[in-house]
Formats: C-alpha cells, sequence, structure tokens
C-alpha cells in the first residue's frame, strides 16, 4: 500500500494589495480540487474575500478563534461547491486575535504550522491566502508553509511589494522555517497582446530578479470576478473562461516547481 504523501502548504502573498492574491489562492485552490487532490484554503486576511467568495453562509468558527485555541481545525473548515475544496474561514476578527498570540505563547510564529500538522493530515494541499501586509498572519503563513507564491500587477509599487515580501521570506527562511522555497512570482491582470512599455519594463527588471522563477501570466478576465461575486469556483462557474485557462497553466508550473524542489531535497 502507498504512503500518503505529506501535506504541501503554500502561501500567497505580497505586500502590496490589490495584486490578484484572493483570486490566485481562488483559484490554485479550485482548479487543484478539479483535479481531485483534497484541498484546504485558509483565509488569513482580516478582510474575508475569499471566505466571501466560496460560501455565503454563517461561520461558527473563524481561522482567528482556531489560532488562538491552537486547534480546532476541523470542527472549524467548511464544505464547498467542489466536493474536494475546504474552507477555513475568517472575518474582521482575525487582526484581534493575532494580536493575542504573542501573548499567549512565546513560539506563536508557529501556531498555524503545528495545526496544519497536528490535523490537516488528511488534504493533499493547503492554500494560505495573505493579507496585504507583512503583518503576523503572514508571518504565520510563511512559517507554516513549505512554498510560496508571489502574484504582482506590471507596475512598479506591485513590484516593490514583491521584494518587500521575498526580503521577509529569506528572513523568515534563515531564522524560523529553512524549508520555505519561493515557487515562483507571475504577473496578473497582464494584456499579453498589448503590452504597454511599462508593463514590459516590469517584466524584464522581475526576470532580473527573480531568473528562472518568472511563472507564466494571468490575464484580466471578468469571469473571475464575477465567480467570486457568486460565492462559486470559477472552475464551476466558467471552466473555459481565459482566467480559469491561464490558472489551470500556472496550476501545471507551481506543481512542476514544487516537485523539482521536492526531488532535489531528497537528493
Amino acid at each position: 500500500m502507498l504512503e500518503k504523501p505529506p501535506l504541501r502548504v503554500i502561501a500567497v502573498a505580497n505586500s502590496k494589495g490589490g495584486v490578484g492574491k484572493t483570486t490566485t489562492s481562488l483559484n490554485i485552490a479550485g482548479e487543484l480540487a478539479k483535479r481531485g487532490y483534497q484541498v484546504l484554503l485558509v483565509d488569513l486576511d482580516p478582510q474575508g474575500n475569499a471566505t466571501a467568495a466560496l460560501t455565503q453562509d454563517e461561520l461558527k468558527t473563524t481561522t482567528g478563534q482556531v489560532l488562538v485555541a491552537g486547534g480546532g481545525l476541523l470542527d472549524a473548515v467548511v464544505p464547498t461547491d467542489m466536493g474536494t475544496l475546504w474552507l477555513l474561514g475568517t472575518g474582521p476578527e482575525l487582526r484581534a486575535y493575532a494580536k493575542q498570540l504573542p501573548e499567549q505563547r512565546e513560539d506563536y510564529r508557529n501556531v498555524l504550522r503545528d495545526i496544519l500538522a497536528a490535523e490537516a493530515g488528511g488534504f493533499d494541499y493547503a492554500i494560505l491566502d495573505c493579507p496585504p501586509s507583512l503583518d503576523t498572519e503572514t508571518l504565520l503563513a510563511l512559517c507554516a508553509a513549505g512554498f510560496y507564491v508571489v502574484p504582482s500587477r506590471p507596475e512598479r509599487f506591485s513590484l516593490d511589494g514583491v521584494k518587500r515580501l521575498v526580503g521577509l521570506a529569506d528572513r523568515v527562511q534563515e531564522a524560523m522555517n529553512p524549508s520555505l522555497h519561493l515557487l515562483g512570482v507571475f504577473f496578473t491582470q497582464f494584456n499579453s497582446n498589448k503590452p504597454s512599455r511599462l508593463h514590459q519594463d516590469i517584466v524584464a527588471a522581475a526576470a532580473q530578479l527573480f531568473p528562472g522563477q518568472i511563472l507564466p501570466a494571468v490575464r484580466d478576465n471578468q469571469a473571475l470576478g464575477t465567480a467570486q461575486r457568486l460565492a462559486m469556483p470559477a472552475q464551476l462557474h466558467a471552466p473555459e473562461a481565459a482566467g480559469v485557462l491561464d490558472y489551470q497553466l500556472l496550476t501545471d508550473d507551481l506543481i512542476t516547481a514544487l516537485e523539482s524542489h521536492l526531488i532535489t531535497s531528497t537528493i
């Protein structure tokens, strides 16, 4: 009997807002679930947009409560319209709960890692949707994750956010989580048919900063936003939409990069 592979935890992060972190978390999770993987999406953004995009039901238990309790994950997760995609949802109260953690335990940075290790073994992937900041929630995600990806718009300030986030991730890897690896950087809301000179310059700059780690871009696509308003995974709402197809290709590359890291680490 084959042994089940360990849980693979991927954080989706950028210190800049409006770059497509939540859209990316939703669609990577949805694409993995469509392929038959058991997927847990953890909403670590107090805005709760990923939560609102997957359920219209009131949550009995939220991410913040699970973090403060140090457990109870499986009692808190809720199903979605995709049978293999589950949600640990949140709301604005997460920020207050996150502020309590340093007062509760000295090793608070590892609370999410410990919860996932103890309770999420039945999942194949956990996708961590981070807030647009370098605050506690993002730190918890980077300490818990084995991998992270960074979406960015092809704009200067978004790329600055990428650099800040990767800088934090490098410090986390050095001091707290040596298993953390960057899977790649990619651009959202991208117009490949008529890219502006600025877009071209930003993409070229990113390729210099992160050689060999630029992933396929995702086109701007209305169907992705419509699916979120309907609280339905885009893979069910508009499976042939351009944005959904782009996330299919992106997920292919993410899996390839992830497997490459895992193979290299065992050599």
